[in-house]
């Protein structure tokens, strides 16, 4: 990997790795097959593309409000983060908003949206787990069937380039150090694993293991009138609340959690949020390292912001079923 950056011209002291599973592989094949800036171009086109794409499905699955506050996805800075450095979580952010829009009229092409879910699977742990006790629950497998068959693609492409590429990814991940214990990640979960015991990896999945009890119990609290929209906003939050591990620009996943809320918010809500997006775009501007423990407070306040804001929510026009009305047309 190393002889090849440089090959294409950068210029480092060490290899910069993919650490995504094979199975995001599909997404960057293609690649391969053009000239780096080409490469670029391509790729940073694919990103606008799937945020673009996914503010116009959000937009649409609330009610086609002519007010603007669809803009804040425009300017969310994880957002604009993933566009500038190119990050596949906005891909991410793509296949969620996908499955809350398909889930009730196309529930296998929302399942294989999931697939790009798959690209980051730690950010959705307790999503995870609610969507697996939903699935039992009502014995309608169309949503996991849709998900296991264009897993099961994206696992076996790698296959046909290198048979070995399972085994040695392995081998990366235990020997190249994508699980350093020395580096800070800025999550809840890894101060946790710093204050208690730095050397015990397993630590860091505690708060994801409650997280994911917590949504068992969520869904059964609310199984009767589950709709994946109104109760997946908040699995989401607390997905990347408690994630074993999650960089400032993953939190782009918020964003259909964050409007869903915007869209029911009261004015004085909403002016605490254009407040919470300014601050947190400023901390972008001003080049804070990604390691760095400030971007620890963005993801406890859209959280906490996401639960105030709905508690003094208003009634809205927008139905989260609104995309079945689409699909159906």
């Amino acid at each position: 990997i190393f002889a090849i950056e440089r090959s294409a011209g950068k210029r480092a002291l060490q290899p910069i790795i993919m650490f995504n599973p094979p199975s995001a592989l599909f997404l960057t094949l293609p690649l391969g097959a053009v000239r780096p800036r080409a490469g670029y171009l391509l790729w940073s086109l694919c990103v606008l593309g799937a945020w673009l794409g996914s503010i116009h499905l959000l937009w649409i699955m609330n009610g086609r409000q002519k007010n603007s506050l669809h803009l804040i996805a425009y300017v969310f800075a994880p957002a604009v983060a993933c566009f500038v450095l190119g990050q596949m979580a906005v891909f991410a952010l793509l296949g969620l908003t996908l499955f809350f829009y398909f889930y009730r009229v196309r529930p296998w092409m929302a399942g294989a949206a999931l697939l790009l879910c798959a690209l980051k699977p730690h950010l959705f742990l307790p999503f995870g787990a609610a969507l697996l006790a939903w699935t039992i629950t009502r014995k309608d497998y169309r949503v996991l069937s849709g998900a296991a068959v264009a897993f099961a693609i994206s696992c076996a492409v790698p296959l046909i380039f290198d048979p070995s590429i399972y085994l040695q990814y392995a081998a990366m991940s235990r020997s190249s150090g994508v699980m350093v214990k020395a580096a800070f990640i800025p999550t809840l979960s890894e101060v946790l694993r710093f204050a208690v015991d730095p050397n015990d990896f397993w630590i860091q999945f505690l708060p994801a293991a409650a997280g994911c009890l917590w949504a068992l119990w969520y869904f059964h609290r609310h199984s009767d009138e589950w709709d994946w929209y109104r109760h997946g906003a908040l699995a989401v939050l607390v997905s990347f609340l408690v994630a074993p591990y999650a960089w400032y620009f993953d939190a782009v996943i918020l964003l259909p959690s964050l409007l869903y809320a915007a869209y029911r918010a009261r004015p004085g809500a909403l002016a605490v949020l254009f407040l919470l997006l300014a601050a947190d775009g400023a901390q972008m501007l001003l080049l804070t390292p990604v390691q760095s423990a400030w971007y620890l407070w963005p993801g406890v306040a859209w959280a906490a912001w996401y639960l105030w804001a709905m508690r003094g929510s208003r009634s809205s026009p927008a139905l989260p079923a609104g995309a079945s009305t689409v699909c159906q047309r």
